[in-house]
């Protein structure tokens, strides 16, 4: 269950726990529009954020195996069921989408100098908490569905473009 939702951060590496705890529950409030064996969630940019969502590989997420991989391209994910966008990738974040369009493709990303309306799901430092808004009208446009409790418990969602 999404418990940790505005949890406290302390450390950098407790943050990139959390954040990662984030990222695999995101996944069990998640439809996408065909089931598989293998939910991937793949890593594009530094991988720094690959080692705290490994601690998820092989567990279960709507009755897919986790897998966890660092990919190279936004072409390369589009074989992926999510997709975090690390910081150093913010700035090709229009090429990333246009190389997803039309792909079931979860995308989360952590504020910054990101448009907030850039991704399906964007991690928000708040104070000393992890907090997240949605995008509701680009996930429907990818064809993805978000539970009724993961839209209550962020903390906005955008359904407009």
């Amino acid at each position: 269950m999404l418990a940790t939702a505005g949890a406290r951060a302390t450390t950098v590496a407790e943050e990139s726990e959390l954040k990662a705890a984030f990222v695999y529950n995101f996944t069990l409030f998640t439809t996408w529009p065909q089931s598989v064996q293998s939910l991937r969630i793949c890593v594009l940019g530094e991988p720094t954020f690959v080692p705290p969502l490994k601690r998820y590989e092989g567990r279960n997420a709507n009755r897919a195996m986790v897998g966890v991989e660092h990919v190279k391209s936004a072409q390369e994910a589009r074989a992926c069921q999510v997709l975090f966008i690390d910081k150093s990738e913010h700035e090709r974040i229009g090429a990333i989408n246009k190389a997803l369009a039309g792909a079931p493709v979860l995308t989360v990303a952590e504020a910054g100098d990101l448009n907030p309306q850039s991704v399906h799901i964007l991690l928000v430092k708040d104070g000393d908490r992890i907090v997240f808004d949605i995008n509701q009208a680009m996930a429907t446009a990818a064809r993805l569905e978000f539970s009724f409790k993961l839209l209550k418990l962020a903390r906005k969602v955008h359904e407009g473009k």
